[in-house]
């Protein structure tokens, strides 16, 4: 009888319900009205938003509203209505239950995984193979900090991704241990970064990492240094191996004589201690 009085106060209703997904606040709503979704009316009021960075996330909302036809049902006079109706109530209070514990295991599943996505960033990104590029540059930046804290470096970091490369740009103070000697502390954090990508996409992009504008710093100086190199190479006659140096440092070297018809360049060895040859003509 207390859940017939239930059922009468409730129907006809809209009551707001929210989570994660519509699917989820739809369920949320069945599970407290202890109904099914053919008896209930659904308005959905926002599909939600997932935001960038934990940026801008909104949950999904819904108005569920128990339909009118049920009270003619339930008010019937006749007796051998009765038993059919508490039957039907049996049925969606079990389906309900039913309902609640999954709610339950998902909202059980989902919390560790939201308290805890900074400690597990690869092993999430290793579980759900269907991630979205966004959500691969959200735990690529929370991977990106892990290790830059484990370095003693505190820095905030700002992504910007174009559609062959992606830039994560740092702000601290203690620039110079995150670059390193030569950059050799950015360089081998950017190896990292592209490896945790590259084994979460499919599609070839490119992760540049930079600080305080070391890389068009450093650009230019590779740039200076090539052609004194070239002069060096010509008045010696003979090549000249520069220093080991990553991808995109000896693309620098290469661009910056390729107009020079004195001499030619390329790369010899295997990373990471390939080197660029500046040879005279």
């Amino acid at each position: 009888m207390e859940e017939e009085i239930i059922y009468k106060r409730q129907e006809g209703t809209p009551t707001k319900y929210e989570g994660n997904s519509v699917e989820e606040a739809l369920s949320a709503g069945l599970t407290d009205l202890h109904v099914t979704r053919a008896q209930v009316d659904v308005h959905v009021i926002s599909k939600g938003k997932k935001g960038f960075l934990g940026i801008g996330k909104k949950l999904a909302a819904v108005e569920v509203t128990v339909k009118q036809a049920k009270r003619s049902e339930k008010s019937a006079p006749e007796k051998e209505n009765r038993p059919k109706y508490q039957a039907v109530k049996e049925a969606t209070a079990d389906q309900a239950q039913k309902e609640k514990s999954s709610v339950q295991k998902k909202q059980v599943k989902a919390a560790p995984k939201q308290q805890s996505k900074a400690a597990s960033v690869s092993a999430k990104a290793q579980e759900k193979p269907d991630t979205s590029f966004e959500d691969v540059l959200v735990d690529l930046g929370n991977y990106l900090a892990e290790v830059t804290k484990k370095m003693g470096i505190s820095a905030t970091i700002n992504v910007t991704p174009e559609k062959h490369t992606v830039y994560y740009d740092f702000e601290t103070e203690q620039e110079g241990l995150l670059i390193g000697k030569r950059g050799k502390n950015l360089n081998s954090l950017q190896l990292l970064a592209q490896d945790f990508l590259d084994k979460r996409v499919r599609r070839r992009v490119r992760v540049i990492l930079d600080v305080a504008n070391y890389r068009d710093r450093r650009a230019e100086t590779l740039s200076h240094l090539a052609q004194k190199t070239a002069r060096d190479a010509i008045a010696a006659g003979k090549p000249i191996t520069l220093d080991p140096m990553p991808a995109l440092e000896r693309k620098v070297i290469h661009t910056s004589l390729a107009d020079n018809e004195h001499v030619k360049t390329y790369s010899r060895g295997n990373e990471p201690r390939r080197a660029v040859v500046v040879d005279p003509q």
